[in-house]
């Protein structure tokens, strides 16, 4: 009878530590997810892109001195709290440097654009492009922050940005 009670209070105290370690690690996740900072890289590389991230990744193409540029990552950066669980941030600057120009250049043929112009910021949040950034945009970048990750599984992939592509044949 005694070795009874005592397999039921160990089966018990067993269930009552999984149940707290479930809960704890489940608590934990929730916790990570609520407080995931947004990666904000001003000079990325292809190695540096997260394509598995459960993330929207936005390319932001700039020049170097581009005051506009300039507010575009400040309000990215200001904006990795709030929105960290919803985007990666990956930047390229293309007035000096001729690699990530063609770069440019391939994204905006595989968008179907006009190929060759430097006008910055130019950025992609999933698979929408947009030129230029001003106060007034930042409601519009936030609320397509948002709409890309409800559909993310539905992005294009842009084959110049995945690893491994060579800038050097165009």
């Amino acid at each position: 009878m005694k070795f009874k009670k005592e397999v039921i209070i160990i089966l018990m105290i067993g269930i009552v530590l999984c149940g707290g370690f479930y809960l704890g690690s489940k608590a934990y996740k929730n916790y990570q997810e609520q407080n995931q900072e947004a990666i904000v890289l001003k000079d990325a590389t292809l190695d540096t892109i997260d394509q598995e991230a459960d993330k929207v990744n936005i390319y932001v193409f700039w020049g170097d001195g581009c005051p506009h540029c300039e507010e575009l990552f400040e309000f990215l950066d200001n904006n990795k709290k709030k929105y960290g669980k919803y985007f990666n941030a990956y930047g390229f600057e293309v007035w000096y440097n001729d690699e990530n120009g063609k770069l440019l250049d391939q994204i905006k043929e595989e968008l179907g654009e006009e190929t060759g112009s430097r006008g910055v910021p130019y950025f992609i949040i999933g698979d929408k492009a947009m030129s230029g950034f001003d106060g007034s945009m930042k409601k519009e970048i936030e609320d397509l922050i948002l709409s890309k990750y409800k559909t993310r599984k539905d992005i294009k992939k842009f084959k110049s940005l995945e690893n491994g592509v060579d800038l050097k044949k165009k």
